[in-house]
């Protein structure tokens, strides 16, 4: 039996094509995964937005079992905020494994020796920071009635982390959050179960910064209600190129995030990297 199993999105649809990205993804898990290229991939969909008969062969050719989830209005909760995100019900795909990998579809495994050592891991729940980046209204020095970040740990009855950081934009303390592109965790913790559901308490909690990357308030809520041990990745885990550029190719897992013909002019012959697949 496979330790892992990794969990991505095949979707198509109108606002955003998953399928080559997810043909890719999973392309490079197999080219440069090292010893963990041949362990399970689920690839979600939502029942309306099913790939296409060629995508779904060509998964299943690659190893893959494509899943379709519940149809996307079921996720929807009271009030005027957005239905809950594909990642969150993509993660609560039940597994035989041990752990769960949830990893964006945009992304490309380039670094075999990283890879390896995040599926190597044994903590119940690792993710990449973001310093580099946070909730706006999720800074230390608003006003108490101001902070909704405060309000929605209360809310899934957690303490907020003692740890913080500096915002990568104007320098402000922010309470330190994860980012949700990529989230190694141990089942049989309730951790997927607990990200959906708060999710959804704070999509209906009325609160006017609901909207705002609550798949990664969630995320981070979720982590300190169900595990006991966690790692804060490093960001070469999550390699934006909009942030690195070129240094981005000497990453762990680059996140390309539709760059594609960027990325394609700058790595020419690379040999980790096929886009057409």
């Amino acid at each position: 039996m496979s330790k892992v199993t990794i969990i991505s999105a095949c979707e198509h649809r109108e606002d955003k094509d998953f399928e080559p990205m997810s043909r890719r993804l999973v392309h490079s898990i197999r080219t440069n995964g090292g010893k963990y290229k041949n362990t399970d991939i689920v690839m979600w969909h939502a029942q309306e937005a099913s790939p296409s008969a060629e995508t779904k062969a060509w998964l299943v050719d690659a190893g893959c079992t494509v899943v379709a989830g519940e149809p996307l209005n079921a996720r929807s909760v009271e009030g005027d905020c957005e239905p809950i995100g594909n990642k969150i019900m993509a993660a609560n795909t039940p597994v035989s494994t041990e752990y769960s990998l949830w990893i964006d579809t945009d992304m490309y495994v380039l670094d075999t020796v990283r890879f390896e050592a995040l599926l190597d891991k044994t903590v119940d729940v690792a993710a990449v920071g973001t310093e580099y980046s946070y909730h706006r209204w999720a800074r230390l020095d608003l006003p108490d009635e101001d902070r909704s970040w405060a309000k929605f740990y209360a809310l899934a009855g957690v303490d907020p982390p003692s740890e913080r950081f500096v915002g990568g934009i104007d320098g402000k303390p922010c309470n330190f959050y994860f980012n949700s592109a990529l989230v190694f965790f141990k089942n049989g913790r309730g951790f997927a179960a607990a990200w959906r559901d708060i999710a959804r308490a704070i999509r209906g909690s009325g609160d006017e910064n609901c909207r705002h990357n609550f798949t990664q308030t969630a995320l981070t809520i979720a982590a300190a209600k169900t595990a006991d041990t966690w790692e804060r990745l490093p960001s070469p885990y999550n390699a934006y190129w909009s942030m690195y550029w070129e240094k981005s190719f000497d990453q762990a897992i680059l996140h390309y995030q539709g760059n594609e013909m960027n990325i394609r002019n700058k790595m020419g012959d690379d040999p980790r990297v096929k886009w057409d697949v």
